[in-house]
């Protein structure tokens, strides 16, 4: 995530001209946000959960996206890293609006954002079933899972932990996120690190 812009503009003005730039924005509530590119273990982490979705989901009628698909939630524009929706979707829409699962890598940059701003839009969502955050110096992945009018938090790590997402049927192993990546599974030798860039 980069500076946000100081014009404002109404969600319909953004969407036309979002479609006009170069580079991808967010939109939050009438403010621009530009979103930074990605370093090469952020995008390690997408592609991971990205790939191990779409093989988990094959045959079935939902759908897996990365970072170029947009999402509408609470009034705002995002560009989830990966969500995966399973209501139908045209392949010419560029929108879409309702996501089952939604997963961030976390960053220095975005880290407060991802667990405020995108928490609290998201889980305006009622399609939305869980949310994930994938930390990226230690492999440790948060989990917020709708349960009943509140959500259900847990924090997995180790070597042999493992995302369920029920709503999908899917279980993904954190060595799968994590794969091809430095990230330690020992998370003593990390205690106070905060994330990369």
């Amino acid at each position: 995530m980069a500076l946000r812009k100081h014009q404002r503009m109404t969600l319909a003005e953004f969407l036309a001209w979002e479609e006009r730039q170069d580079s991808r924005h967010e939109f939050l509530q009438g403010e621009i946000v530009a979103m930074d590119g990605g370093t090469v273990a952020h995008n390690q982490f997408a592609g991971n959960i990205y790939a191990a979705l779409r093989t988990a989901l094959r045959g079935s009628p939902c759908r897996v996206f990365q970072e170029t698909m947009k999402i509408l939630a609470d009034e705002s524009v995002f560009y989830p890293d990966v969500f995966v929706t399973c209501a139908a979707i045209d392949d010419r829409d560029r929108l879409a609006t309702e996501p089952t699962l939604i997963v961030e890598v976390l960053s220095d940059s975005t880290s407060s954002y991802d667990h405020t701003t995108k928490s609290a839009a998201y889980r305006t969502l009622p399609s939305l079933t869980q949310y994930v955050l994938v930390h990226q110096r230690v492999a440790v992945v948060e989990s917020f899972r709708r349960s009943g009018d509140g959500w259900t938090h847990e924090l997995l790590s180790g070597r042999d932990g493992v995302l369920a997402v029920p709503a999908l049927g899917v279980a993904l192993p954190l060595a799968a996120i994590y794969e091809d990546t430095r990230v330690s599974f020992d998370l003593t030798i990390h205690a106070g690190e905060t994330d990369d860039a």
